[in-house]
């Protein structure tokens, strides 16, 4: 058993990351589907927080039984709103230009340091970041090459990056994954007499260490483990399944 009586009266909302937790091997499976499905007919409102791409969320938010979705790691929401989704930008345009122009700029250069480096194949569906795929599709790159990526990104001014389970994402601006879900509970929130504390937070990877400390409640797939001695902040709960697997073993939880 993971959650006390206590715990489980008291979640009302699961917010979640997306890519390998409840996805399984890069795929969603029919029934953490289902799984899903479940948790909504039961009342939980549902919530993905994804450095995915707003391409992606605007398609997500279409075809999966979620009430909203933060995209591109707090760059923006998408909120569900009856029959239309309602999408808010929370990174600020001023400079969208030249800011991409100057992410581009150190991917550039980073490509120079390492030939293999590529974007992630979603890039062209990315409002505000940029997403170097690591190990979604090959080839890879090694734990000394992704220290090198990030470091070199971390020196640079303005510039916030993010390690996922497949991608480095990097941004101008102070918008996380964090100040996204802020904005969620403090809008969509209050209609819905929610605050942190009646939400569960599942992740998988350094990306959701922030949310780990955030959110009184919160929980990580097995798969977290790889990254264990990398995090400050740990998540309360663990899973004894990876991924998707991982998802459905705590939902049961919740629903009986």
């Amino acid at each position: 058993m993971i959650f006390s009586s206590q715990i489980k009266s008291q979640i009302k909302a699961i917010f979640s990351d997306c890519d390998d937790t409840i996805t399984h091997q890069s795929l969603l499976h029919s029934k953490t589907l289902n799984t899903l499905e479940r948790l909504k007919e039961k009342g939980f409102w549902l919530v993905l927080v994804s450095g995915r791409p707003a391409g992606w969320a605007d398609c997500l938010m279409r075809i999966l039984p979620i009430d909203a979705m933060v995209f591109e790691n707090g760059a923006g929401v998408m909120i569900r709103e009856k029959t239309k989704i309602k999408t808010v930008r929370l990174a600020s345009d001023k400079n969208i230009v030249e800011e991409r122009q100057i992410l581009q700029t150190l991917f550039d250069s980073l490509k120079k340091e390492i030939p293999h480096l590529k974007l992630a194949t979603d890039q062209p569906y990315r409002l505000y970041d940029y997403a170097i795929d690591f190990i979604e599709e090959p080839p890879p790159l090694s734990a000394t090459e992704i220290e090198k990526v990030l470091t070199f990104l971390n020196k640079t001014p303005g510039i916030t990056a993010k390690l996922s389970s497949i991608h480095i994402n990097y941004w101008y601006g102070q918008h996380t994954k964090v100040t996204a879900c802020q904005y969620l509970l403090d809008i969509e929130g209050t209609k819905r007499s929610l605050d942190k504390n009646n939400v569960l937070y599942c992740g998988d990877s350094p990306n959701d260490e922030p949310l780990f400390q955030f959110f009184p409640e919160s929980l990580g797939v097995a798969n977290i483990k790889l990254f264990w001695d990398k995090l400050q902040f740990h998540p309360k709960y663990l899973t004894t399944k990876e991924g998707g697997n991982g998802f459905q073993e705590f939902a049961e939880e919740l629903l009986t």
